[in-house]
């Protein structure tokens, strides 16, 4: 027969090209590149984001502040940086769709170091709710636009074990940043300012690593999508196209609203966060309160149990399941 077929018999099916071993090394190598910069980004957040939780023990104790920055005053203050945190998540997620995860991020982190290092520097009421309301915009530049970075170079089936593991960045980053915190405030420097500066100085080593080894998608580094290989071959050498128009942003928020399952996972999340919030924010402070025996460093470090159950729940969330018969 002239295809080398013979009579009766189907052709074999056309089989993707394999790999190049070298290319296939690359791409290995360039996802967890990405999965350990941008972990340790959203990791480094913390180091300022919790800055305020720790430097609150010192505030109240300082005569020389109290009378202004009291708990009432505190807590509003903490009102203003999660009203412009949560304004924050509904911009930069679109943002990192128009301009790339880097660009967003990265401009966060700055934002988010000099906030902190004009609050260590201040006393002034008015600058701490300035700076905070900035941080809260800068903090929320980390959750959408890396997430969006991450599976921009893991394969769709992977997705569920990679972020599962991944997601154990903001459990570290609740973890490691108080004790840390406050062992430059209240063991080396005795001073709840150094609480901000010493969290303004770990992220921006933070940002430098992420400007120096992060990349928004494989094609950056001359390598494809890492499910386009499949789909190439699958479709005959071309990505399958689609007739239907794309979807817009109110028609894709109207088809979110109307996933039950979406929604009901939105609520449970929705009331998980004022009592995980209230530990972040306010965890040292209560353990000073209850416990007055303590110290403020150990204040700061008991309420990290809470941070230690988080990675040990997402690390379980990641492990692998066995696929249905």
């Amino acid at each position: 027969m002239p295809d080398g077929t013979r009579p009766g018999v189907a052709p074999a099916p056309l089989r993707p090209p394999a790999a190049d071993p070298a290319s296939a090394r690359r791409s290995l190598r360039w996802r967890w590149q990405i999965f350990a910069v941008t972990w340790i980004a959203y990791a480094g957040f913390y180091f300022v984001r919790q800055a305020f939780s720790v430097a609150k023990l010192g505030i109240l104790d300082d005569p020389a502040v109290n009378h202004t920055l009291t708990s009432h005053t505190l807590g509003l203050i903490d009102a203003v940086y999660l009203a412009a945190y949560a304004v924050g998540q509904f911009a930069w997620g679109s943002w990192a769709d128009r301009f790339g995860p880097r660009v967003v991020v990265i401009g966060g982190m700055a934002g988010a170091v000099v906030a902190s290092a004009v609050i260590g520097l201040s006393t002034s009421l008015v600058v701490f709710g300035v700076a905070m309301a900035v941080q809260g915009l800068a903090q929320s530049t980390g959750w959408a636009p890396l997430c969006k970075n991450v599976t921009s170079f893991v394969p769709v089936r992977e997705r569920g074990r990679i972020l599962g593991l991944w997601c154990t960045n903001y459990a570290f980053g609740g973890l490691a940043a108080p004790p840390f915190l406050g062992w430059w405030a209240y063991s080396v420097f005795d001073s709840w300012h150094a609480a901000f500066l010493a969290g303004s100085a770990t992220l921006a080593v933070v940002l430098v690593l992420f400007v120096v080894f992060q990349r928004n998608e494989p094609a950056d580094v001359g390598l494809p999508r890492p499910d386009a290989q499949g789909t190439t071959a699958e479709s005959g050498g071309a990505a399958p196209e689609s007739d239907e128009a794309p979807l817009t942003s109110r028609e894709i928020y109207r088809e979110i609203l109307r996933n039950r399952m979406v929604l009901t996972l939105s609520a449970a999340y929705f009331l998980l966060k004022p009592a995980r919030y209230a530990l972040l924010l306010w965890g040292p402070v209560i353990v000073s309160e209850r416990l007055p025996e303590v110290g403020k460093l150990e204040a700061t470090l008991i309420p990290v149990a809470f941070g230690v159950a988080g990675v040990l729940a997402s690390s379980t969330a990641a492990r692998p399941t066995r696929p249905a018969p």
